[in-house]
Protein backbone atom coordinates (compact mmCIF):
# COMPACT_ATOMS: atom_id res chain seq x y z
CA UNK A 1 0.00 0.00 0.00
CA UNK A 2 2.86 2.63 0.44
CA UNK A 3 4.14 1.94 -2.46
CA UNK A 4 1.04 3.18 -4.42
CA UNK A 5 0.80 6.26 -2.51
CA UNK A 6 4.53 7.01 -2.94
CA UNK A 7 3.72 6.30 -6.75
CA UNK A 8 0.83 8.79 -6.91
CA UNK A 9 2.64 11.15 -4.27
CA UNK A 10 5.55 11.79 -6.92
CA UNK A 11 3.59 11.17 -9.80
CA UNK A 12 1.53 14.82 -8.82
CA UNK A 13 5.05 16.40 -7.83
CA UNK A 14 6.18 15.27 -11.32
CA UNK A 15 3.69 17.33 -12.91
CA UNK A 16 3.09 20.34 -10.73
CA UNK A 17 0.12 19.23 -8.80
CA UNK A 18 1.76 19.04 -5.46
CA UNK A 19 3.93 21.36 -3.57
CA UNK A 20 5.05 24.37 -6.40
CA UNK A 21 3.43 24.24 -9.89
CA UNK A 22 6.92 24.53 -12.01
CA UNK A 23 6.24 27.97 -13.92
CA UNK A 24 9.92 27.57 -16.20
CA UNK A 25 11.31 24.71 -18.34
CA UNK A 26 14.32 24.15 -15.34
CA UNK A 27 11.75 24.38 -12.35
CA UNK A 28 9.62 21.33 -14.18
CA UNK A 29 12.94 19.30 -15.21
CA UNK A 30 13.81 19.67 -11.44
CA UNK A 31 10.31 18.48 -10.11
CA UNK A 32 10.60 15.44 -12.77
CA UNK A 33 14.32 14.71 -11.17
CA UNK A 34 13.23 14.75 -8.08
CA UNK A 35 10.49 12.62 -7.92
CA UNK A 36 12.95 10.19 -9.91
CA UNK A 37 15.29 10.59 -7.39
CA UNK A 38 13.04 10.16 -4.42
CA UNK A 39 11.29 7.18 -6.26
CA UNK A 40 14.63 5.42 -7.40
CA UNK A 41 15.96 5.07 -3.86
CA UNK A 42 12.51 3.74 -2.50
CA UNK A 43 12.54 1.23 -5.36
CA UNK A 44 16.68 0.05 -4.86
CA UNK A 45 16.01 0.57 -1.29
CA UNK A 46 13.53 -1.81 -1.08
CA UNK A 47 14.93 -4.33 -3.51
CA UNK A 48 18.17 -4.22 -1.19
CA UNK A 49 16.51 -4.19 2.07
CA UNK A 50 13.69 -6.73 1.96
CA UNK A 51 15.84 -9.65 1.17
CA UNK A 52 18.00 -8.79 3.64
CA UNK A 53 14.91 -9.12 5.61
CA UNK A 54 13.98 -12.05 4.35
CA UNK A 55 10.98 -11.05 3.45
CA UNK A 56 11.08 -12.75 -0.36
CA UNK A 57 7.12 -12.60 -1.15
CA UNK A 58 7.33 -8.66 0.01
CA UNK A 59 10.28 -8.38 -2.35
CA UNK A 60 8.20 -9.51 -5.49
CA UNK A 61 4.92 -7.64 -4.08
CA UNK A 62 7.04 -4.03 -4.12
CA UNK A 63 8.88 -5.30 -7.32
CA UNK A 64 5.61 -5.63 -8.50
CA UNK A 65 4.28 -2.59 -7.67
CA UNK A 66 6.87 0.05 -8.25
CA UNK A 67 7.07 -1.32 -12.17
CA UNK A 68 2.94 -1.47 -11.96
CA UNK A 69 1.88 1.46 -10.62
CA UNK A 70 4.07 4.02 -12.87
CA UNK A 71 2.25 2.69 -15.83
CA UNK A 72 -0.83 2.45 -14.21
CA UNK A 73 -0.86 6.04 -13.47
CA UNK A 74 0.27 7.35 -17.12
CA UNK A 75 -1.94 4.88 -18.99
CA UNK A 76 -5.11 6.39 -16.78
CA UNK A 77 -3.56 10.30 -17.65
CA UNK A 78 -3.26 9.36 -21.36
CA UNK A 79 -6.44 7.83 -21.55
CA UNK A 80 -8.14 10.84 -19.90
CA UNK A 81 -6.57 13.31 -22.12
CA UNK A 82 -7.77 11.09 -25.14
CA UNK A 83 -11.25 10.85 -23.78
Amino acid sequence: MGDLILCGILFLVAVGALFVEPTTREQETEAWRLAGRIYGCWFLGGLVLLPVLGAVRATAVHLTTMIAAPVALFLVLVLLAAW
